[in-house]
């Protein structure tokens, strides 16, 4: 594009004359484009940085979630553990082998694994409780021993809770 330009002076001489200059219009277009094209690179890499952003804190979420869903795995499986420790505590002393023998099964131990199956990865053939004696400090208690699995559905080896407790006639 051209544009016409005048000198300014006291004389009108050769020098006085318009002057034809040539002006590039599109270099500042050129600018344009690039900044615009400066401009969407920056916005990729700003929603590159957001997504990697955002998938750490996905992450970070499902580590949390799968930590307090162990966590309260296991305090439900010492909540029963402990609780058929209370029950044995309370039952007859004579039968109690029997209630709470896994070959049987007794009604005891019944009870438990029905109870111990609302937990993750506890079915009635699979992660089952188990229930020991041993002889107690005394000639007439016993060493009761209650242990409970679990395991929840992304890992491969079960937890378990433990409890054990002395069982004497009242």
């Amino acid at each position: 594009m051209y544009y016409l330009g005048a000198r300014c002076g006291p004389s009108r001489s050769r020098a006085a004359r318009p002057i034809l200059r040539e002006v590039r219009v599109s270099s500042s277009g050129e600018r344009w484009d690039r900044a615009r094209g400066a401009f969407l690179v920056e916005a990729l890499i700003a929603v590159v940085v957001f997504s990697i952003a955002i998938a750490g804190t996905f992450g970070l979420l499902a580590n949390a979630l799968r930590t307090t869903s162990n966590a309260l795995a296991r305090a439900q499986a010492q909540s029963l553990a402990a609780s058929t420790l209370a029950h044995m505590w309370a039952e007859d002393f004579a039968t109690l082998a029997d209630r709470y023998d896994a070959h049987a099964p007794g009604a005891g131990f019944r009870t438990l694994v029905d109870a111990a199956t609302r937990l993750p990865g506890v079915t009635p053939s699979a992660n089952v409780p188990r229930v020991t004696f041993a002889p107690g400090p005394s000639s007439n208690s016993r060493r009761a021993s209650v242990t409970v699995f679990w395991q929840l559905p992304s890992e491969s080896a079960p937890h378990q809770a433990s409890m054990t407790g002395v069982v004497a006639p009242r």
